[in-house]
């Protein structure tokens, strides 16, 4: 009988691992999947003439969970962000692209505890934008807007198990930002949540999710080689 039952376990934790290699297998899929699509229709989109330059990029983020029920709150919390950025310009017409590839670091706190809830991701935002170009200041500054969907693929988490987060959530951005001596970009970015990002187990309604989506804001800075 005990031989049975050490058996059962074992076999138990081979099917949590196998699922949980599953898991990571089916992001890193995703995340290729999203950025190849992302590289296809960019390339097909540009003229041959397109000015092509690659930066790096880092900034903060002040990240809030709004959830469908009012049952439940969160505080805004500070996380962090860096990566790399591509950048392509149709010369002329003032229009480009500019997608990322960015290591995103967000927090949560709920108010039913005092725990805050990390959350790792990789984000492949894909933004079209408007450069403002003035011939007497342009090399020394242009301002620019953009907007485009940001792609996120979770990593890592330290939830409880009341909370379960998202493997690959979407949100549509929107921002300006500025161009500086031809190499420094500082932007700011608002994000709104399109797809669930977290669902939580009500502890006051047994059985029933709380669903949320994040917004956030998004301060960064970036130098373009």
């Amino acid at each position: 009988m005990t031989n049975f039952t050490i058996n059962n376990q074992g076999a138990a934790l081979n099917q949590q691992s196998e699922m949980k290699s599953s898991s990571k297998r089916s992001i890193v899929k995703s995340f290729k999947l999203a950025t190849m699509v992302a590289i296809i229709a960019i390339t097909a989109a540009l003229p041959a003439a397109a000015q092509v330059s690659l930066g790096v990029r880092g900034g903060f983020t002040l990240n809030k969970m709004h959830f469908d029920r009012e049952v439940i709150n969160s505080d805004n919390r500070i996380g962090y962000s860096a990566g790399l950025v591509l950048d392509i310009n149709i010369p002329v017409t003032g229009l480009g692209v500019e997608a990322s590839a960015m290591y995103t670091h967000r927090d949560n706190k709920l108010h039913d505890d005092n725990h805050t809830y990390k959350r790792h991701y990789i984000e492949v935002p894909v933004y079209a934008r408007y450069r403002l170009a003035i011939p007497a200041v342009e090399k020394i500054i242009a301002p620019y807007v953009f907007t485009g969907p940001n792609f996120s693929f979770l990593f890592k988490d330290d939830a409880p198990t009341s909370i379960k987060n998202s493997k690959t959530s979407t949100s549509w951005d929107v921002g300006l930002g500025v161009d500086l001596l031809k190499h420094l970009r500082v932007s700011a970015t608002y994000g709104i949540g399109m797809s669930k990002a977290m669902e939580y187990i009500d502890r006051d309604y047994t059985g029933e999710t709380v669903t949320g989506k994040d917004k956030h804001w998004t301060v960064s800075a970036a130098w373009m080689f």
